[in-house]
């Protein structure tokens, strides 16, 4: 008996000898840490997940095979021996379909979340770009699923940044709906990385107030290919490399058409929106020290529309209303965009590079419609339809026409060089940038109304409102500079990250000088970590911010001014082995020098004077990670305020027109349990309501408030490239997917703008204009 208990305690000895702990860190190929990694003993129900930093512990019995695998990386296994219980691993970026927000600790700077552009592939949205993605981020809304522009944190549409390849971008300027708008200039098929940014960017950036999306286009080593068809487009993609993958390559071509969604608009006709844009990206390393990049863009978008009738009903239930118009006219507005831009850089040692670069903007557009209306505005009995015109009241009649020859031409010249020194510690970046703008610019639209002769002068005589007449040209030169200093080092168990920099540019076209100074701090402890970041962000004006609704330009306009201060907290934890993480920041922007704007659809109407104040002040809430083993769903709650206080006109604050209180989105991926080729997505929007007021009037009567915006979009897919487990059925097919869309599930009405009517009484009434109702799609894509 003693020899049986001895022979036990003997054995637990040698398994307690043989149990160590291996610790170790998971990082992906450019040494940046991943949280939430797998970490399991194979062949054993033994796991951890990593925590913010990378880092993770697990006791096991050596030698011991450990799988490690994280979303949207390539899984790896890795032998352990008592002998060197400590690891490091590396893992690469996954090629496969199912992957999305990558859940990761460090990002590329501070207050960047790394976003999935193949979501794209499988993510429904009416605007199917990449922005997409980004307006089911925290801190982001979006009431108009047929434009790519977004709002962040109470700025608008102006007030966000897209950069390519370190490249800024820009929209066309005439754009008045988002019918016209088309394309975005992101091309999700060429895209390799994207960061986004809520607030809180650092000195590298320019001179905005509200956010930026930060695009890296793809370097691929190997030839490829992708394409897609759908009722709303196609789109078609070549990439490759060349000398010894010295030379890569990457082209695209997208065409879309948003003919089949305009149909169910209110108003009826013959839509025939054309949307074609082509570009090419190029890089060279003749030695290793050196690179070339160039980047080549251009696009043609057309909108011809022709309208007929309309009809809309509007009110309440027990007080309805319907407005009857019969168009006659057409409008033709085209958009020719265009852009080429150029990089070098040459490493002198491992820790110091030097770059330079130039780029072209070019942006002709032309707006031209005539468009004639009469209109019956009518009230409904109790027991009367739309339908049953007989027993329905006529309150109101008259008719106008809208008339525009538009034209812009904007250029955009800019060169700048730089450079990086790091250390072990210490990553000191520097830029100066030049940059030339000239805009020639004809405005010549009025619009004639006549609701039954009540809006006659004291000569009975018509008059014309909304009447811009202009001929102006600006150019203007704008010189920025940045420093900035990245810091980093371990403290016990917590990793620092500090960021400090500062930016100055100066305008010449107001001789006004800009001093940005900017700063945050990271801290990593365990699962999890602690944000605060601060500084001084300008909107600079370009050309809209400079013209007055009368067409004139405003020499002496100055730029908003923001002082921001944000705060937030990451933590991530497991369920299940699957990880997860909680996201909550604060923040409160205070306002100054604010130059008022009014918006119509995607218009913004500026008053170019600085001439009001505000704040805006909110906190946001993200939680995402692996609801579903292997793909990734996240939900978002913000809460925001944001108002104005214009200047001598007798009122206190007013909410601004971006004043969306509320704003809840989901989007959530799931997949068969017994095929995980089969698979579906869902995307829902809640969101209070924006601010509106009378047209033409002033600032504090836009106080009234639209209908909340709700939307679900679904989806269902099919991958014929992969097996039932997931896995590919062959390397040279990726994706073979066969999917289903459903925009606007539920079949919701949402306002976008309002046109505005008189009756008898001379009373003016909001007559909504709807979005688009419910919608089938069926998406074809291929990539090899």
């Amino acid at each position: 008996m003693k020899s049986i208990i001895l022979s036990i305690i003997l054995l637990l000895s040698v398994l307690q000898a043989s149990a160590q702990t291996v610790a170790g860190r998971v990082t992906d190929t450019e040494g940046n840490p991943l949280a939430g990694a797998s970490v399991v003993v194979a062949g054993t129900t033994t796991g951890t997940a990593t925590d913010a930093d990378g880092r993770f512990g697990i006791d096991c019995s050596l030698p011991a095979r450990l799988h490690i695998s994280c979303v949207g990386f390539e899984p790896t296994d890795l032998e352990v021996t008592a002998a060197s219980p400590t690891v490091s691993v590396r893992l690469s970026e996954s090629n496969r379909r199912i992957t999305d927000v990558d859940v990761r600790a460090d990002r590329k700077s501070a207050g960047f979340e790394r976003l999935d552009a193949s979501l794209t592939n499988i993510a429904v949205d009416a605007s199917g770009g990449i922005e997409s993605i980004v307006k089911s981020q925290m801190g982001v809304s979006s009431s108009n699923e047929l434009s790519s522009q977004y709002r962040v944190r109470g700025g608008s549409f102006d007030e966000n940044m897209i950069y390519v390849n370190g490249i800024e971008i820009y929209r066309p300027f005439l754009i008045r709906s988002g019918e016209q708008e088309g394309l975005s200039f992101v091309n999700p098929d060429m895209v390799g990385s994207v960061n986004f940014s809520a607030g809180g960017f650092d000195a590298s950036y320019d001179d905005k107030m509200s956010s930026v999306l930060d695009v890296s286009y793809r370097q691929p080593q190997q030839t490829g290919a992708s394409a897609s068809v759908s009722l709303l487009g196609a789109s078609a993609s070549v990439a490759g490399s060349m000398a010894g993958g010295r030379v890569t390559h990457i082209s695209g071509i997208r065409y879309k058409t948003n003919q089949y969604l305009f149909g169910t608009l209110d108003t009826s006709g013959d839509y025939a929106p054309s949307f074609v844009d082509v570009q090419s990206y190029w890089t060279a390393t003749p030695c290793e020290r050196l690179g070339i990049d160039v980047l080549g863009y251009f696009a043609r978008n057309r909108y011809l529309f022709e309208p007929t009738d309309r009809e809309t009903s509007f009110g309440t239930v027990n007080d309805v209303r319907t407005l009857k118009i019969y168009f006659d006219g057409k409008e033709d507005d085209r958009y020719l965009t265009g852009m080429a831009a150029a990089g070098i850089r040459f490493d002198i040692n491992p820790g110091n590079r030097l770059n330079a670069g130039a780029s072209y903007y070019r942006s002709l557009e032309n707006e031209n419609y005539d468009i004639i209306g009469e209109y019956w505005l009518q009230q409904l009995d109790a027991a009367s339809t739309t339908e049953n015109v007989d027993q329905t009241t006529g309150i109101g009649i008259g008719g106008y026409m809208q008339h525009a020859r538009n034209e812009l031409l904007g250029e955009i010249y800019c060169a700048y060089a730089g450079g990086r020194h790091s250390t072990s510690r210490h990553s000191l970046t520097w830029q100066v940038r030049s940059r030339w703008e000239h805009f020639d610019c004809y405005t010549d639209q009025w619009e004639l109304r006549d609701s039954a002769g009540y809006i006659m002068d004291t000569q009975n005589t018509l008059e014309l409102g909304d009447i811009v007449k202009a001929d102006n040209s600006l150019s203007s030169v704008r010189l920025t500079a940045f420093a900035m200093d990245d810091i980093e080092w371990r403290t016990g168990d917590a990793t620092i990250r500090l960021n400090c920099g500062l930016r100055l540019a100066h305008m010449s076209y107001n001789g006004e000088t800009l001093v940005s100074p900017r700063a945050s701090l990271r801290i990593v402890q365990g699962n999890k970590a602690f944000r605060i970041a601060s500084g001084l962000y300008y909107q600079a004006p370009l050309y809209r911010e400079i013209q007055r609704p009368d067409g004139s330009l405003n020499p002496d306009i100055k730029s908003q001014r923001s002082l921001q201060l944000i705060a937030g907290t990451d933590i991530y934890f497991s369920i299940s082995d699957r990880p997860f993480k909680f996201t909550t920041e604060a923040y409160y922007k205070h306002l100054s020098r604010i130059n008022t704007y009014q918006v119509d659809n995607m218009r913004i109407t500026y008053s170019a004077e600085n001439n009001a104040h505000g704040y805006a002040a909110g906190i946001d809430f993200k939680l995402n990670g692996q609801l579903v083993p292997d793909v990734e769903s996240w939900v978002c709650l913000s809460l925001m305020k944001t108002v104005e206080d214009v200047d001598d006109d007798g009122h206190d604050n007013i909410p601004r027109p971006t004043d969306q209180r509320f704003m809840f989105s989901m989007f959530f991926q799931d997949y068969l349990p017994t095929n995980k080729s089969i698979g579906a997505n869902l995307s829902l929007y809640l969101g209070s309501g924006l601010p509106f007021g009378p047209p033409d009037s002033e600032r504090y009567k836009a106080t009234n408030r639209m209908p909340g915006y709700k939307r679900v979009d679904a989806g269902f897919f099919k991958d014929f490239a992969r097996q039932t487990d997931g896995t590919l059925r062959n390397r040279r097919l990726r994706s073979f997917i066969v999917g289903v869309e459903v925009f606007n599930l539920f079949d919701l009405d949402n306002t976008v703008s309002y046109f505005w009517v008189s009756d008898i009484d001379n009373r003016q009434y909001a007559v909504p204009n709807y979005l688009t109702s419910r919608r089938i799609n069926l998406k074809l894509s291929i990539t090899f």
